[in-house]
């Protein structure tokens, strides 16, 4: 039972935050760029769609994970175990925020209480897992759809023209960021290079008439030493809620270490506040 509840969460537990840029916001400095670049870079700012921009405060959702996906070798294997643990897991109940601050909290709660310490452990190895691949995703969400993801005004950046392409690079806390984007300004890479890690976040988006719109991302972690090494293909859907674009459905593919892992996940019953 113990090995089959780790094999449930494993799923949850490797959809790690990519931690595509660090979250603190490096202090201002003297912008050291030309008026031509800064308009390039004013153009970019608002060639994105950014929920804090059209006055998303917080929202809160329900999160429903798509279990016959996680135990379909089981269902096939073994239909009425398969369909008893099914039952089960589906009777666990997730809902998250996202606070003001950018912070999510995940919430859960069961049907019915653990009939046993291993079953306890395995509710705890889920809700656990849920926590991590939900706030991890929405750290690299973040970065594109509620906030910018380019450096704020006034801080210092250097923006080259490749010919084909800007390359933009600046530090943020201790990473050093580079930005590949094309000459219409759709980001194709975010590396970000730290003391502790190296990662490339490679997003896609739609063009919409209210700016580019995340539709997913591909994205690889590699620590600088020991395990760790995180390889990520996620695609979205969103929907608009009450105004503000909102995630809808998630799927991520995803390889730790070179074990392979697969989830989807859908939000609903969302609760929004403006200003």
């Amino acid at each position: 039972m113990k090995s089959h509840w780790h094999r449930l969460c494993l799923p949850l537990l490797f959809v790690l935050t990519v931690a595509a840029t660090a979250q603190t916001k490096a202090p201002a400095k003297p912008a050291n760029t030309s008026s031509a670049n800064s308009k390039v870079m004013d153009q970019a700012r608002h060639a994105y769609y950014s929920l804090r921009g059209v006055g998303l405060d917080e929202f809160q959702s329900t999160i429903k994970p798509n279990w016959e996906v996680v135990l379909k070798d089981e269902l096939k294997a073994n239909p009425e175990g398969g369909q008893a643990a099914l039952k089960m897991l589906n009777g666990l109940h997730f809902a998250m925020l996202l606070d003001k601050a950018g912070k999510v909290t995940v919430t859960h709660r069961a049907d019915v209480e653990p009939v046993n310490a291993q079953q306890r452990e395995g509710f705890n190895q889920i809700f656990s897992g849920m926590e991590q691949a939900v706030s991890g995703f929405f750290a690299t969400w973040s970065l594109f759809m509620l906030n910018s993801p380019f450096p704020e005004a006034g801080v210092d950046y250097q923006l080259d023209d490749l010919g084909s392409q800007w390359r933009l690079s600046y530090k943020d806390g201790t990473g050093d960021v580079v930005t590949l984007m094309s000459k219409d300004l759709v980001i194709s890479e975010v590396k970000v290079t730290t003391p502790e890690f190296v990662s490339s976040v490679r997003p896609t988006f739609n063009r919409t008439g209210i700016g580019f719109v995340l539709t997913g991302y591909a994205a690889d972690y590699k620590p600088t030493s020991g395990p760790g090494v995180v390889k990520l293909d996620v695609k979205i859907d969103h929907q608009k809620i009450e105004g503000a674009q909102l995630p809808v459905s998630l799927i991520a593919d995803s390889v730790l270490d070179g074990a392979p892992t697969h989830i989807e996940l859908g939000f609903s019953e969302y609760q929004v506040k403006s200003h």
